[in-house]
């Protein structure tokens, strides 16, 4: 992946925009990519152009916790950890299921992001398990998983 710097201002934004959106929400199709950057002004971008910025950003496409694939910045060009980094900054997504909770970071942020978590002893998680690119918590009660997840996000300041 080159450097921002090696494209145009309007390049830059719809780069960065992009990144963005994915960084912060789950996306299964480009279609739901290109309308999300239509609602954030870039009006008449087309799938072909969001097809040419995924390329350009080097994302990749997962399966996430509902065994759906979907799009996300790949860890391996993403920047080293950096101690100076906030935690919004190391969350590439939270989601779950009806049983628990899978934090998705930046590769190499998964420990900080479950110290965090640890720090804040909510009373609603049962346990935190971490990786180097992925944490999973496991809620008191399943019956409050959905509770859980937007406490999370607030906490990681995520939404």
């Amino acid at each position: 992946m080159k450097d921002y710097g090696d494209y145009s201002g309007k390049e830059q934004e719809q780069m960065a925009m992009c990144q963005r959106l994915i960084s912060n929400k789950t996306y299964c199709s480009q279609e739901e990519i290109r309308r999300d950057m239509q609602r954030q002004g870039f009006d008449n971008i087309s799938q072909s152009s969001v097809s040419r910025l995924l390329k350009l950003l080097g994302v990749i496409k997962i399966r996430n916790a509902k065994g759906q694939k979907i799009y996300s910045l790949n860890p391996l060009l993403q920047p080293a950890p950096d101690a100076a980094r906030s935690i919004s900054e190391m969350v590439v997504s939270v989601e779950h299921n009806s049983e628990f909770i899978l934090v998705h970071t930046v590769a190499g942020y998964g420990r900080a992001v479950a110290k965090v978590l640890d720090y804040h002893a909510l009373p609603e998680i049962l346990g935190v398990v971490a990786g180097s690119s992925i944490v999973w918590i496991a809620p008191r009660d399943v019956k409050r998983t959905a509770l859980v997840h937007k406490r999370i996000n607030y906490l990681l300041k995520t939404h």
